[in-house]
């Protein structure tokens, strides 16, 4: 009998234990794509991955949201559900293009309990910024902010995209960077990316001081907002850097093109590959040519762009008809409206081969800017350097599946 009940009691915890939706869930590492020409679940699956890690947080936990862009109502929905159920849901968006219907209702639902105005000591007096920015979120320590312009310095706008949480299924210290927004667009018009690192508590930890100035939507002591934090294999980089060199230039004149080692590059050059949307200005003509360079100099370079500027573009086909940098278009008008309404949204490039001191580096570069005059001196961006072969790897094949399946070839 005692027998019998102990087998009884052990089924069923078996039964309980691998019952649907009971599995242990958590964010799938590294990186992910969606792919806009195939059907629902793909064109979502960036969007549906953020989406579902809000879903999945723990109540106690905190979410910390950057976006330009916001009008996905089930992630809206999943939001207002988390922080019902005791999660800190803190969000910063732009304050223009993201004032959306339900980026607005977000706003109502996550500050109803903010104090209207800042509350005085016992003298009577305004309490300090410190104190005020430590106390004015209300109970549940949830938020929208909408900024008026660069949240931290500068005079553009909030273009940064990441999503961090410090519980969600059974991850801990969790930091998505997408080039995504969470709106429509985002799944059903261009090619985008994330990635997704785990049980990173220092790079949670970076990523909250960022996110904390950001919604205080005042401008940092000094005149610049740009910082570069470390853990890791991580580069996290925030923007905007209103004065000094640019980070991109810096990192390209790093790379070498021939003494490749260690299985790295093609053909015993160093390799870059391009995927970038929005491309312009004196900035975006800056780095066509230091590209067009070190394709000249024996590297291999290969480039997919999004929305170049006519010079960029020109620069770009001049060099692909001559034979030098690799070149493919990926706009198309699919409609026949005369616009463009599908391109590549990512704004990565990937790097294989010699780079510094190192014969045999596998990089990714990848975030939210684009290569514009107001993406490093204007507003606020989040750019991810990893130096990792599988994410390079992860990376390159999405870059060769774009090519196949969303551009057109130009020149040889």
């Amino acid at each position: 009998m005692i027998r019998s009940l102990v087998v009884l009691v052990t089924a069923l915890s078996m039964m309980v234990a691998f019952a649907p939706g009971a599995a242990a869930w958590e964010p799938v590492g590294g990186a992910l794509f969606n792919n806009p020409t195939a059907k629902k679940a793909a064109k979502w699956r960036v969007i549906n991955h953020v989406k579902k890690a809000v879903i999945k947080a723990r109540p106690g936990s905190r979410i910390m949201i950057s976006t330009f862009l916001m009008d996905s109502k089930a992630t809206a929905d999943a939001l207002i559900a988390a922080r019902k159920r005791g999660v800190a849901v803190q969000i910063v968006m732009d304050g223009d293009d993201a004032y959306t219907g339900q980026g607005r209702r977000l706003e109502r639902v996550l500050n109803r309990d903010n104090p209207s105005e800042r509350p005085v000591d016992d003298e009577g007096n305004p309490i300090s910024d410190e104190a005020w920015v430590e106390t004015k979120w209300g109970p549940d320590n949830s938020f929208v902010v909408f900024c008026q312009g660069s949240c931290r310095a500068g005079r553009a706008n909030n273009h940064s995209k990441f999503y961090v949480f410090t519980r969600t299924g059974t991850a801990p210290n969790v930091v998505m960077v997408s080039s995504s927004n969470l709106n429509k667009g985002g799944a059903v018009r261009g090619w985008n990316d994330l990635y997704v690192a785990k049980r990173k508590p220092q790079m949670v930890k970076q990523y909250a001081a960022i996110h904390k100035e950001m919604a205080e939507d005042t401008p940092r002591e000094g005149p610049d907002g740009f910082r570069e934090l470390v853990s890791g294999k991580f580069l996290s980089r925030f923007y905007p850097k209103l004065s000094g060199s640019d980070p991109v230039l810096d990192d390209l004149a790093k790379v070498r093109c021939r003494g490749v080692d260690g299985g790295a590059g093609r053909n015993g050059r160093t390799a870059i590959n391009v995927s970038m949307f929005a491309w312009n200005s004196h900035r975006g003509m800056q780095i066509a040519r230091r590209l067009v360079e070190l394709d000249g100099l024996g590297c291999d370079v290969s480039v997919i762009y999004g929305a170049p500027s006519a010079q960029v573009r020109d620069l770009l086909r001049k060099s692909a008809r001559k034979g030098g940098v690799k070149l493919w278009d990926s706009r198309y008008d699919r409609n026949g409206d005369g616009y463009f309404d599908l391109r590549v949204h990512h704004k990565y490039m990937l790097i294989n081969g010699r780079y510094g001191a190192d014969r045999s580096s596998w990089r990714v570069h990848t975030g939210s800017a684009n290569w514009g005059r107001g993406t490093l001196r204007g507003g606020d961006e989040n750019t991810l350097n990893i130096v990792h072969r599988k994410a390079y790897r992860q990376y390159m094949q999405n870059w060769n599946f774009v090519r196949k399946n969303g551009a057109r070839r130009i020149g040889r």
